[in-house]
């Protein structure tokens, strides 16, 4: 099964090089000193529903240090000075639910005017990344990053341990995903209560949504309450889940006397139904421009999940599902249940950067107005992240993150794609260097790739340490390495990995997700017989793991070869009866084993 990437116990321990004082950062000054001044701009400053116009704003180093009138605000004799006259500002954006996956990437979400993003599967790199960004040597985002996702049953003392350790490593917050079973639940929220970190995720099938809320985890996708509250089976199973509007309200007071934030993720549900239901119109959005060719290869009609797992019989459902939640999104705007602006960017289908405009737009057409959708990309992540005396509006002492528009996007949320330039951490960039910034990102792609390859054929050693700084999801990696196995006998690979897991098992390349990243890599190139024998290498790593045998059976069923993918998927039934793609083995099973 192609699932988020989840990390091992054992090389989750050895993240700890990355000491909690390294990781958790401190903002470093700007090395940008001079003053900067944007003149007669209108102020939106999001601490409340109003235009102040003709204004002055000062920043000095990453913060803000002076907010007023044009006509009594005195402007530093050095500073820049920007004229800003009929112009909009507003605090940076942030989206509340990505996948980081390249520095690459950081070019897009800052043309977009997202200064903020809060990660929600980190590696070591992340954290990297985090410390260079903070310390100003790379030009960044500032990133908030969940630890690797909690993504499989455990004994409850082996999740304190595990929370333990990302504490100790320096991550934000804990992800809870599907397959938590309700008896090691509340050891896991408990631990990462004591140890401060914040709570996000899917809503657990074992410990249900009552459960969820009363822990006071936040949800990273409004679908999820659809999977549990309005699926009386609480299986997964699309056609069991019951529209009714009369829980509507019922759910809203639930969630809302909670506390709990809600990651909405709508824009993203409707590409997946778009991706459904009409491959070729998503295909033609010319943002996919920007995404990494390793990425956008999984878009494609032979690899794309969606246009494959769902036929026609389930698009209403799909459309159905979508529908209900924008209600329910409106009910909770209502209500008062604080909001979350996410993407899921970029492996499900918004584009990193450009996604966030797609979510505040969805949000406006959902009944929301643009001030309550702004909200949910400004101050309430700010709340969420209990960071809002640092970012989330216009104030004196906040960080420099702002975006100049050239429409009021109170009165069209649209606006906010009219980018005349973005200030991050204190540094201006105008509307000609961010054009410039997105018209190197496919050039930046492939000087990455070639880097990678050049490293794999000469020094795999550096190849291994590359990945786990610069690609901590694997995701270029896997698509080297199937670049070698489409050349070579794929011996060779096999033989490589071996050496690589002899030499460092805790090496992120050789990680299991990462192993089977790279045997769906090379499924997704129609070298199936390869990746059999990548992924059967993984079952002999990592034995223990049913999404080894379920991805296993995967491969052999796309190499015709019935009778294994039986097999592998009945192993993987053994291992975890409740694995997050155990119906769909046992549906499988059904229809293929002999009468």
């Amino acid at each position: 099964m192609r699932a988020r990437i989840l990390i091992s116990a054992l090389f989750l321990l050895g993240l700890l090089h990355l000491s909690a004082t390294e990781a958790k950062e401190t903002e470093h000054p700007s090395p940008f000193s001079l003053p900067v001044a944007f003149l007669h701009v209108n102020v939106i400053s999001m601490d409340r529903e109003k235009v102040l116009e003709d204004q002055t704003v000062v920043t000095q180093g990453s913060s803000i240090v002076q907010i007023g009138d044009f006509r009594t605000v005195k402007i530093p004799p050095k500073a820049r000075r920007i004229d800003a006259k009929g112009k909009y500002l507003i605090p940076g954006l942030a989206d509340a639910h990505v996948h980081l996956e390249s520095q690459v990437e950081f070019a897009l979400y800052l043309a977009n005017g997202v200064t903020t993003v809060f990660n929600l599967d980190g590696r070591p790199g992340h954290l990297l990344w985090r410390h260079q960004v903070a310390a100003g040597t790379v030009l960044g985002p500032t990133i908030f990053s969940t630890g690797p996702i909690f993504h499989q049953k455990r004994m409850p003392e082996e999740d304190v341990r595990l929370v333990d350790a990302q504490t100790a490593a320096g991550y934000d917050a804990i992800k809870v995903y599907n397959e938590v079973s309700k008896e090691e639940y509340p050891a896991l929220i408990s631990e990462a209560k004591s140890k401060n970190l914040l709570l996000m995720g899917h809503v657990a099938r074992g410990a249900g949504f009552e459960m969820t809320l009363q822990s006071g985890q936040s949800i990273a996708h409004l679908e999820e309450i659809m999977y549990t509250y309005f699926n009386p089976q609480h299986d997964d199973e699309f056609d069991h889940i019951v529209f009714d509007e009369s829980k509507i309200p019922v759910v809203t007071r639930m969630v809302k006397d909670s506390g709990i934030y809600v990651t909405a993720t709508l824009d993203n549900f409707s590409r997946i139904v778009l991706e459904a239901t009409d491959l070729d119109a998503f295909l033609k959005n010319p943002e996919l421009n920007y995404v990494a060719p390793w990425t956008l290869l999984q878009f494609e009609p032979p690899n794309n999940r969606y246009k494959n797992r769902f036929g026609p019989d389930k698009y209403a459902v799909l459309e159905n599902l979508l529908a209900f939640q924008r209600k329910l999104l409106k009910s909770f705007s209502d209500a008062g249940v604080p909001l979350l602006a996410g993407t899921d960017a970029t492996e499900v289908g918004p584009v990193a950067g450009f996604g966030l405009h797609h979510e505040l737009q969805e949000f406006v057409n959902d009944g929301l107005t643009p001030y309550q959708a702004l909200q949910t990309a400004t101050i309430n992540v700010a709340k969420y992240l209990r960071q809002s005396d640092k970012f989330g509006t216009i104030e004196i002492g906040k960080r420099a993150d702002m975006v100049l528009l050239s429409g009021d996007p109170l009165a069209k949320i649209a606006n906010t794609k009219t980018i005349a330039g973005v200030m991050v951490r204190g540094q201006w960039l105008d509307k000609a260097q961010l054009d410039e910034m997105l018209s190197r990102v496919q050039p930046e792609y492939e000087r990455e790739k070639q880097k990678m390859e050049k490293m794999l054929a000469v020094d795999p050693v550096a190849f291994s340490k590359y990945e786990e700084d610069d690609d901590p999801l694997g995701r270029l990696a896997a698509y080297t390495i199937s670049e070698m196995a489409a050349k070579e006998d794929i011996a060779v690979v096999i033989r490589l990995l071996k050496t690589l897991r002899q030499n460092n098992p805790d090496a992120a390349l050789v990680s299991e997700d990462n192993i089977n990243n790279l045997g769906y890599g090379l499924m997704d190139r129609k070298l199936f017989s390869q990746a059999v024998s990548v992924l059967r290498f993984n079952t002999e790593e990592f034995p223990k793991s049913a999404n080894v045998w379920d991805s296993l059976a995967d491969a052999y069923f796309h190499s015709d070869d019935i009778p294994n993918a039986v097999e592998n998927y009945k192993k993987a039934l053994q291992i975890d009866s409740s694995y997050s793609n155990a119906e769909e083995a046992r549906k499988f099973i059904a229809s293929h084993s002999e009468k």
